[in-house]
């Protein structure tokens, strides 16, 4: 087998990491994954299986029209879902291999659907997988006589931990991003503690959110020199590896073997533990945030309630809707409910028949239940 063309992947792995700050990389990602596996197509898609949320959706070279069709007549019975979902993660899987030839002659989704486009092989991945939330990749050859060849196969395993890595890291930041593009008074009036740190863990920058956590000293410490550091030293050196990782990114090593979490879990008492999510940051004169190689660090709380923003994307809440759904986490009656809200009673109740349809619960701890799932 010939050595992997590294010029070929290294585009492609820079795509994915960028894509974790501007998710419309998401597409160059996929387009450069299609490419190194002379696919014609390509799908990539970000899904919580529990709760029936797709997070996120990319098609390349997909027709809107036909893949609408696919979703709304034939993605409840497409036998490719079980294989993927039970099948290893960050490994390739055929679907030639994987399903007998009766299935994808006989069966609607292949008969109908996929034969009639062209289809000659699809290889399947399944990555960053989080309870029932799992990421998907799925490249087509269609209109072709050739399958995915063994060094094409082989290529491509070299990116599925990258994209592991990617997903991970643009799920704690998919909210966030959007305040990166405004610089450090975004990430300053975001309300979760985000600082960036040079390339040898000192804190170049920290929002009031970050200080205050800082201050409580429960967490994180800071020497004089305002180089962090975890109290817990297995938090601290979990966090280390992460960040060392991170820091090689950076510097725009895409052939680094990042064997870490980019995200450290860190307890904490009588409550769940926090969540830091470690993402590289390459140099970028025009913003203050970015003047050198250096990492950010976010801190996200289970128990910090979803944002209105996240509420009304993942169930396609109105705003009035998602604002009473938040405002449900808060505890109190329907009463004290709609006088926080500043709505009458009756209101709350019409909005909450809503709610729950759009959320397919019938009682109200199921959906405070539901809504505290959510990750924001």
């Amino acid at each position: 087998m010939n050595t992997p063309d590294f010029c070929r992947l290294d585009p492609v792995i820079s795509a994915l990491y960028e894509a974790t700050l501007h998710p419309k990389r998401w597409y160059a990602a996929l387009q450069g994954m299609a490419h190194l596996g002379e696919a014609q197509a390509a799908v990539f898609i970000d899904m919580d299986y529990a709760l029936s949320v797709l997070w996120r959706h990319v098609l390349y070279n997909v027709d809107e029209e036909a893949h609408h069709v696919y979703l709304k007549r034939y993605a409840q019975i497409d036998p490719r879902l079980p294989v993927m979902m039970k099948a290893p993660e960050l490994r390739w899987l055929s679907d030639v291999e994987a399903l007998s030839e009766a299935t994808r002659t006989d069966n609607p989704v292949y008969r109908d659907y996929l034969v009639p486009s062209g289809l000659k092989e699809c290889l399947m991945a399944k990555a960053a997988v989080e309870g029932a939330r799992h990421g998907h990749v799925v490249l087509l050859k269609i209109g072709v006589s050739d399958r995915f060849s063994a060094e094409q196969r082989a290529t491509l395993e070299l990116l599925l931990p990258h994209v592991d890595r990617a997903v991970r890291i643009s799920r704690r930041l998919a909210g966030f991003a959007r305040a990166l593009a405004f610089g450090s008074r975004g990430i300053d009036e975001s309300d979760e503690p985000v600082a960036a740190l040079t390339s040898n863990g000192c804190i170049s920058e920290a929002n009031p959110a970050f200080e205050r956590l800082l201050a409580n000293g429960d967490i994180f410490v800071a020497d004089h020199g305002h180089k962090l550091r975890c109290k817990s030293d297995d938090a601290q050196a979990r966090l280390g590896r992460s960040i060392a990782d991170a820091l090689e990114l950076a510097k725009g090593n895409t052939r680094h073997d990042s064997r870490n979490s980019p995200v450290v879990t860190v307890d904490r008492a009588g409550a769940p533990p926090l969540l830091v999510t470690v993402t590289p940051l390459m140099q970028m004169g025009a913003q203050p945030w970015f003047e050198q190689v250096g990492v950010l660090i976010k801190v996200s709380d289970p128990l910090r309630p979803p944002s209105e923003e996240v509420l009304q994307q993942g169930f396609s809440f109105t705003a009035a809707e998602a604002r009473l759904a938040r405002a449900l986490l808060g505890g109190g009656t329907l009463a004290e409910v709609a006088l926080r809200i500043g709505v009458s009673v009756n209101t709350v109740k019409t909005q909450l028949q809503v709610v729950f349809q759009k959320t397919r619960t019938t009682r109200q701890p199921e959906l405070v239940a539901l809504l505290h799932a959510v990750r924001h």
